[in-house]
């Protein structure tokens, strides 16, 4: 009897939103409770930061090795022992070892719901339609969490552990979940060695033209909205909202952003891949334009546009990159494009976090402005002559 694939879309709907960190808005504040300083901070972040990179790549391999079930099973695990160091610990140590956890938890999932919702719909006949899931899959997952960004400083005034008991209950929840998945065989799919597996995923984006245009113009987009991303707390503050209601607007930029990925299907019926792109790269321009020249309810508008412009602009470029890989090595191509993403982002935020000190945060967008513009328009050239 053919298995009942049908049965991996709610379950990832499901696993993408048992999947978040619920501890995300006040880490921060229980590493201050437990005496670390802003050194040890930073070296957390690091620490998390570093294992990911270092292990992105053979962790996409790994899943196309394995099955994407087994990935997904190894993050939860992963993620449930982070929130249990957090639970029981109360030194930098036991939080260093957490944030070795976490980091290594995310080469797993890294473009592994991705891949397994793609050849999901491929087995279903239904590939045609991965916008309008994934686009779900966000818009499910990030209003959810919105909420939880609300709650969680609540539950955490009430007992400063309660939210990590909280995400080792959901990444619990991800584990049963990810049990339930059904693995849909891949064509071409083959055992071979880790080597040989990173050096065809690497061949197939030299020599697949639109895969490899798909993943520049995806790390640069992602990369200048990431940027944009680590400046939103002085630009509020620029705006003059007061600090009590930064939790309403982070949770209104999940929210959108998750409505951005849901309208982009809804798009697709008037206009096409290219008019799509223009149209987020568009409002991603005009919200860097709104922080450098913009004031009070303006910065904040631009926010909340960057951030329908992201969702926007990730579920037509996901989309396009997993219609144009044609081997059995998804995983590892996703996983290639997302070091690409974490890379570039890592230099511009570098490059214009030393602007920012020079000439201002807003000042720093009017170049942030230009150099986007510059780059899309290098890479429409470079795309037209390749």
């Amino acid at each position: 009897m053919e298995p009942s694939y049908h049965r991996n879309i709610p379950l990832l709907y499901i696993y993408s939103i048992l999947i978040k960190r619920v501890s995300m808005p006040i880490i921060i504040l229980y590493f201050l409770l437990n005496n670390l300083n802003f050194t040890q901070i930073g070296i957390l972040a690091a620490a998390m930061s570093v294992t990911t990179l270092s292990t992105e790549i053979h962790g996409g391999i790994f899943t196309d090795l394995h099955g994407k079930k087994i990935s997904l099973i190894i993050a939860s695990l992963l993620g449930a022992l982070t929130m249990f160091l957090y639970y029981i610990g109360n030194t930098f140590e036991y939080f260093l070892v957490a944030s070795f956890v976490y980091g290594l938890s995310g080469a797993f999932i890294s473009g592994t719901r991705n891949a397994l919702l793609y050849d999901t719909l491929l087995r279903l006949g239904r590939a045609s339609e991965f916008k309008k899931f994934n686009g779900r899959q966000l818009l499910y997952s990030h209003s959810v969490n919105a909420v939880i960004l609300l709650l969680i400083p609540l539950v955490y005034v009430i007992d400063p552990k309660l939210p990590f008991l909280i995400g080792i209950l959901f990444f619990t929840g991800s584990l049963i979940t990810a049990l339930l998945f059904i693995e849909p065989p891949v064509k071409g799919a083959r055992n071979s060695s880790y080597n040989k597996r990173l050096m065809e995923s690497f061949r197939e984006i030299s020599l697949n033209k639109q895969l490899f245009s798909a993943l520049l113009l995806s790390t640069v987009t992602a990369a200048f909205v990431w940027m944009g991303s680590q400046f939103i707390q002085p630009l509020l503050l620029i705006s003059g909202l007061e600090v009590i209601y930064f939790g309403v607007i982070y949770a209104l930029m999940r929210a959108i952003m998750g409505l951005g990925g849901e309208f982009t299907h809804r798009l697709e019926g008037f206009l096409k891949f290219k008019h799509l792109l223009l149209l987020g790269s568009g409002i991603i321009l005009a919200s860097f334009l709104g922080f450098s020249h913009g004031f009070g309810a303006i910065i904040i508008l631009s926010v909340l546009l960057m951030k329908f412009a992201e969702g926007l602009n990730r579920i037509t470029l996901e989309d396009r990159m997993n219609r144009s890989i044609r081997s059995a090595n998804r995983t590892a191509v996703l996983s290639i494009s997302n070091l690409s993403k974490e890379l570039f982002s890592a230099a511009i935020i570098l490059i214009l976090g030393i602007t920012a000190d020079l000439v201002g945060v807003q000042g720093m967008f009017s170049f942030a402005a230009i150099a986007f513009m510059a780059s899309l328009l290098f890479l429409s050239v470079f795309r037209k002559r390749g």
